[in-house]
């Protein structure tokens, strides 16, 4: 099972986007059972998919108080599309951890482990926080695969080398994470872009995506909706280029059905 964290150190560059309409691809035109686990302590992809209630999240797993994963799953309204939500107990975490309480850093890969003994899906997707924080760590830790969606600004792109490296470092606990590559997202046709872009593609230290997410209304007005952009407008700019992304990414491994 291929395990996707999405991931940048920086706010603002589209990471839950990403995996809220990654996850809904795969659910809805690869017809894949698909696992999205909320790792961000904003919850905004627990906020796009589930409605307003309560739920047994995240935390709970991180901190050993629930080991059953069928616990912490919730069925989205989006066939095939399940979800583990979060809340803003994600950042007790850290506090816990500066109290000196011992955590698992490997919570979900087990997780993982026991998802693939049970053959109950065939992807699982991680939006992460912006930051290397304990969740962060433990998604990376899980993960086959991750992905850094970039904004093509100074800021970001000087960050990028750093993330490399820390995640680098995590892969001596799961040798088999590794980067597959740095998506740009909140594309748009200018000349500070384009350089920017051209300054990525040459000096990156990972693989750059071929696709770009362009800028478009109709990301933001799906947040309000509360459905990915795939499902809101589906013709749009950012719905077109996530499934020429998923296109890329996955090439022949999900083909439709």
């Amino acid at each position: 099972m291929r395990t996707i964290a999405i991931v940048n150190l920086k706010g603002g560059v589209g990471k839950t986007i990403t995996a809220v309409n990654l996850a809904a691809i795969l659910a809805t035109e690869y017809h894949q059972r698909v696992l999205l686990v909320d790792a961000d302590p904003q919850a905004n992809a627990t906020q796009s998919l589930l409605p307003p209630g309560e739920y047994n999240t995240l935390d709970r797993l991180l901190l050993g108080d629930e080991l059953q994963y069928e616990n912490l799953c919730y069925e989205s309204s989006i066939r095939g599309l399940t979800i583990i939500p979060a809340d803003d107990g994600l950042w007790d975490l850290e506090v816990d951890l500066l109290r000196g309480r011992r955590l698992d850093l490997t919570a979900l890969q087990s997780l993982r482990d026991a998802i693939m003994e049970d053959d109950c899906f065939d992807f699982m997707v991680i939006d992460c926080p912006p930051s290397i924080s304990y969740s962060c760590a433990a998604a990376i830790v899980a993960s086959t695969d991750v992905i850094i969606p970039i904004k093509l600004d100074a800021y970001a792109m000087r960050g990028m080398s750093t993330l490399a490296a820390q995640i680098k470092r995590l892969r001596r606990i799961c040798p088999d994470a590794h980067i597959s590559g740095v998506l740009p997202t909140v594309w748009y046709h200018s000349n500070s872009m384009e350089q920017g872009e051209k300054l990525l593609r040459e000096y990156a230290p990972c693989r750059v995506f071929n696709t770009r997410i362009r800028r478009s209304p109709k990301v933001d007005e799906s947040t309000w909706t509360g459905e990915p952009v795939v499902c809101w407008s589906p013709r749009s700019a950012a719905a077109q280029d996530y499934r020429t992304f998923a296109a890329e990414l996955f090439g022949e491994e999900a083909a439709k059905q």
